[in-house]
């Protein structure tokens, strides 16, 4: 999906009409939009808190929302990921493409999005029909969850919505007392202040039809739980005919009346529209704010730190909450912050695997990364990253052995300390990588194997011309790469990874930029520093001399990474054996992602952790400070494959 995830220029050009909308209304001048794009990208790369999707078409939809303010659309960027950490009901780990529950709910019917004509310059139309989901099964969080996701796809490629606004039709046929009591109006109205505060697309009304007239009077209670302006934009109908008010009959199903289709017709459309943004909602789990890394606090102050019943979003610290029906104040964190340890919670069918042969115990996280963050601040030549997120990778990898896991990160800041020139750590020049990163060398697949296995990594040897760059220099750039994914990817860290090396068009500079030395380090960087496991390398495309090089530094390896080894000639057939076809990328004839698309999806990640990278020159070993023995690093990396013990004690 390159219109989502390149940073590359891929405005939609607006049809005439809503571009004179956007003219007039939003104060759009589209000589402009390049630059004012630019400013609030520049603007977003400077933020440490903030890890934001920086497309073209996202931070557009922020400035149209905003009418061009730069500053409003900056502090709707910033809402816009602060509370969403602050309604855990909706954005949590349900919340992919392909999660069995959403592509349920969207079966049902309870959301229908109308298409509209093309050269209609209104807004755009999205049915509830809320009596139509088995409260007994479905949460009222989960319905609304479903509709965010469409409320994003709404925001990345609706230009109506972007520009004139949407209604919603919520349908109240067959609505039960249980529907009533299911609605929950906490959620509500926090979910009501972000869609109104915090997306770009602009409420124009919500109206409720097919109401039955004895609880006419009830639901225009419910008034009370939106912002002032959504009041004013809410109506309430038992008439059937109500619709017809709204929506012009000929954009509506049979079953509303209207001539286009059926609503079957519509679902089958929705669900397709859902799975072709797989990778997006993937991808988003990657973003958000962390209010530890947030600068400037006096921003903060300007917004109370709460959500009102009325619904406004007052400060974009989520710590506290006011419950002002009890008007008692009632502290509010997300399940995850409040005695849990600050970590992304895993999938069920992860944290299953994690478990059984990971051995963790959910319980005793917080007891094991507290007793490793003690150990760290005791050595006094080790200067670590010790949040919580960042500890329980390393503690996964180790399989919870604790001594293996300061072994290991120990390792882990010793060689990239020492051998900076080989191990992205400090004064990461971002500029220079990306331009070897570009060339497609290094791409990690977005599906694991078999969607819930390893992480597949495709090194394309060939790639690159050794003329121009030398694989030390590749390294460095898929370097970063590794660091995201050790960050970010609960797949890699639980079920390992997977590498394919594929030597087509690899010439003779290219082994020889592979020296022993070299090979060496990075053998051992891989198995005793990466809190990653390696659970197959497969080589393909493999020249005639291939067995020479391959048995010169096949002994450098562990006796576990050598049986993990598979070298499959030119019989791609055989690759297919272990990894299927489809988990393969499109130029490889499968279905999982292309190399040009990652390539820049990649690269708006890399760009994102530029002050990560800033950060990162705080952290190190000082030798000079180890206790006991000093590292010999001579004969660290000698040719028998041993990394000598190091004192982590």
């Amino acid at each position: 999906m390159s219109n989502i995830n390149s940073t590359a220029s891929s405005i939609r050009p607006l049809p005439a009409g809503l571009q004179q909308v956007a003219i007039d209304e939003l104060n759009e001048v589209p000589s402009r939009v390049s630059e004012d794009i630019a400013t609030v990208r520049d603007w977003l790369q400077k933020q440490p808190h903030l890890c934001s999707c920086l497309t073209d078409q996202f931070l557009l939809a922020f400035l149209r929302g905003s009418k061009f303010s730069l500053e409003k659309a900056k502090h709707k960027i910033d809402r816009y990921y602060t509370l969403q950490a602050a309604i855990p009901e909706v954005f949590n780990e349900h919340r992919l493409a392909d999660d069995p529950q959403v592509l349920e709910i969207i079966r049902m019917g309870v959301i229908l999005r109308i298409p509209l004509d093309e050269g209609d310059t209104g807004p755009a139309v999205t049915i509830i029909r809320a009596g139509s989901y088995d409260t007994a099964k479905y949460k009222f969080q989960d319905i609304i969850r479903v509709g965010s996701m469409f409320g994003e796809i709404m925001m990345l490629e609706d230009d109506n919505a972007n520009v004139s606004g949407y209604i919603e039709i919520m349908d109240m046929t067959g609505v039960s007392a249980a529907n009533l009591f299911a609605l929950q109006p906490q959620l509500l109205s926090k979910f009501s202040a972000y869609a109104d505060e915090a997306m770009p697309t602009r409420q124009k009304g919500i109206h409720f039809i097919n109401v039955p007239p004895s609880f006419e009077s009830g639901f225009n209670s419910l008034r009370s739980f939106f912002p002032d302006k959504i009041k004013n934009r809410v109506s309430v109908s038992s008439d059937p005919e109500a619709i017809f008010e709204r929506v012009r009959r000929e954009y509506l199903p049979q079953e509303y009346g209207g001539t286009k289709g059926t609503m079957q017709d519509i679902l089958e459309q929705m669900e397709a529209k859902m799975l072709s943004y797989r990778d997006y909602f993937e991808q988003s789990r990657h973003f958000g704010a962390n209010e530890k890394l947030r600068e400037d606090v006096s921003q903060n102050e300007k917004y109370p730190s709460y959500f009102g019943l009325d619904g406004s979003f007052r400060k974009l610290d989520i710590d506290s909450l006011i419950n002002r029906k009890q008007r008692q104040l009632v502290l509010y964190r997300p399940p995850d912050l409040v005695n849990m340890p600050d970590i992304r919670p895993l999938r069920p069918e992860l944290q299953k695997i994690a478990i059984e042969q990971l051995f963790e115990k959910p319980e005793r996280i917080d007891d094991d990364i507290a007793a490793l963050r003690l150990w760290i601040k005791q050595q006094p030549h080790l200067k670590a990253r010790t949040d919580d997120q960042f500890l329980v990778n390393f503690l996964r990898g180790c399989k919870y052995s604790l001594e293996k896991t300061k072994s290991k990160m120990d390792r882990f800041y010793t060689l990239r300390t020492k051998y900076p020139e080989y191990f992205t750590g400090h004064n990461v020049d971002v500029d220079k990588l990306l331009k070897l990163f570009r060339t497609g060398t290094v791409v990690f697949l977005p599906r694991p194997l078999h969607d819930n296995g390893p992480r597949i990594a495709i090194i394309r040897m060939g790639a690159y011309n050794p003329d121009q760059y030398n694989f030390v220099d590749i390294n460095l750039a898929g370097g970063l790469m590794h660091q995201i994914v050790l960050n970010e990817d609960d797949d890699a860290i639980v079920h390992g990874t997977i590498n394919i090396l594929d030597l087509a068009n690899v010439k003779m500079g290219h082994f020889v930029q592979m020296t022993p030395s070299f090979a060496k380090k990075m053998t051992v960087f891989q198995e005793e520093a990466l809190p990653m496991r390696t659970k197959g390398t497969h080589f393909i495309n493999t020249p005639g001399n291939f067995d020479k090089v391959f048995n010169m530094f096949k002994p450098m390896m562990s006796k576990k990474q050598q049986d993990r080894l598979y070298v499959h000639g030119t019989n791609i057939e055989k690759l297919y054996e272990q990894i299927p076809q489809k988990y393969l990328p499109v130029e490889y004839g499968g279905e999982n992602g292309s190399i040009e698309e990652l390539v820049k999806e990649w690269e708006e990640r890399i760009l994102a952790y530029r002050n990560y990278w800033v950060e990162e020159q705080n952290y190190g070993t000082d030798e000079r400070l180890r206790p006991g023995k000093p590292v010999d690093f001579e004969s660290l990396f000698g040719m028998e494959g041993s990394f000598r013990q190091l004192n982590v004690d």
